[in-house]
């Protein structure tokens, strides 16, 4: 960790969009200028979202689009500069120019958006049993102990682990089904077991406190959960293989992470068997995407169902708040060999390393925070404070590290 002291946090969002410049050639500057992976169409999706949801805050624009936080505020604030859009106290907004702009040469005409707004695209509701879960789940999510953001930890939302409860339920992955849990900081074991509905669950974490956790309301609830500390670069304790019908995990979003946790899924469901698995994971970039869905398939898992957005998470900007949750069943299953698993490119920390600089709410130090010797979980400002807002980030260059 390391004060830098008061330096501001504005980041030069000028680009004008010159007279007679084609829009959308001003959309492909937009995009390389904020350096988004997805280019241009993110630039669109972006205008779409606003277009049919206007007024629309920066969150909910990083939601629907499945973008970063920060490239959505970049791109906002670039068009609001070039006069396309405009602010509202509620939200971004379109000046007629720039909806002008939009229906001449992006030819935008569908003015709503069709998304169910009882479900949220969920594509399924709660019925008063898993409302009254979702009330008690409420509750038992207060009691998580602080993300371990080394280890890529972030808290989904209590209503997230309760919907997640309810799909496994309704697709038929719960009643009298045997239960694995690879990894278990959102807490989804706990509504999946009140439902009463599976013979068994079972969580494995490296995470003491979660476990610790888990099973002071197990006790409480009457709820029967088995809590194994695992560190899933080693392989489950054989005792546990082939022995589950349904496996959740919810593993780090890098390709290796991928990897390792599938695999030790596969051990809890039996290689040569076959099985259920829920995956949470984040959206990727098509190039990225395209990757994770080999390694699905390599495995001998299909894609059952795929639904973006289905995760919400607590105070992640930079994955939008939000993952995809898929449904992956298999057949003849396979797992990756240790020597073709990179262990030391698991966490988001080892793949992508990331400076980040934090502003004290209270008295305007600003922090330096590179997630290896000091997380910002743990960071406690001169002033005593503990509250900090991120004003900055960059990738750490590899001669720095």
């Amino acid at each position: 960790m390391k004060i830098i002291g008061k330096i501001g946090d504005k980041t030069d969002n000028t680009l004008d969009l010159s007279e007679g410049e084609r829009f959308k050639t001003f959309l492909r500057r937009v995009a390389e200028r904020v350096k988004v992976a997805e280019g241009v169409d993110a630039i669109e999706d972006i205008l779409r979202c606003i277009y049919r949801n206007e007024p629309v805050s920066t969150k909910r624009i990083s939601q629907y689009t499945k973008l970063p936080l920060p490239v959505v505020s970049r791109v906002r604030s670039i068009l609001e500069r070039s006069r396309v859009l405009k602010r509202d106290e509620r939200g971004a907004i379109y000046t007629e120019y720039g909806r002008k702009l939009v229906e001449d040469s992006l030819k935008f005409k569908m003015k709503k958006d069709l998304k169910c707004p009882t479900c949220k695209g969920r594509g399924i509701v709660l019925d008063e049993m898993f409302k009254e879960i979702l009330r008690k789940h409420r509750e038992y999510a207060k009691l998580r102990p602080t993300v371990n953001t080394r280890i890529d930890q972030s808290h989904a939302t209590p209503e997230t682990a309760v919907y997640r409860a309810a799909l496994m339920a309704d697709r038929g992955d719960l009643e009298g089904k045997r239960i694995l849990f690879i990894g278990d900081d959102d807490l989804t074991s706990i509504p999946t077991a009140m439902t009463r509905f599976p013979e068994e669950v079972v969580v494995m974490d490296i995470d003491e406190r979660l476990l610790n956790l888990i099973e002071e309301i197990s006790k409480r609830e009457g709820l029967n959960i088995e809590t194994v500390k695992q560190d899933f670069r080693e392989e489950l304790d054989r005792s546990y293989w082939g022995q589950f019908d349904t496996v959740f995990t919810d593993p780090p979003y890098t390709l290796e992470g991928l990897k390792l946790f599938l695999s030790r899924g596969v051990e809890g469901l039996g290689e040569g068997n076959s099985g259920v698995l829920y995956l949470a994971f984040s959206h990727k970039p098509i190039e990225e995407y395209l990757e994770v869905q080999r390694i699905i398939n390599s495995m001998n898992f299909a894609i059952y169902e795929l639904i973006p957005g289905f995760n919400t998470y607590e105070g992640s900007e930079i994955i939008g708040n939000t993952t995809f949750l898929a449904r992956l069943v298999g057949k003849n299953l396979k797992k990756f060999k240790k020597e073709d698993i990179d262990l030391n490119k698991l966490y988001t920390g080892d793949v992508r390393p990331t400076v980040r600089y934090y502003r004290c709410l209270r008295c305007n130090k600003i922090y330096r925070i590179d997630g290896r010797d000091r997380v910002i979980e743990d960071l406690t400002c001169e002033c005593g404070s503990r509250k900090f807002r991120m004003i900055k980030r960059e990738k750490i260059k590899e001669r720095e590290l």
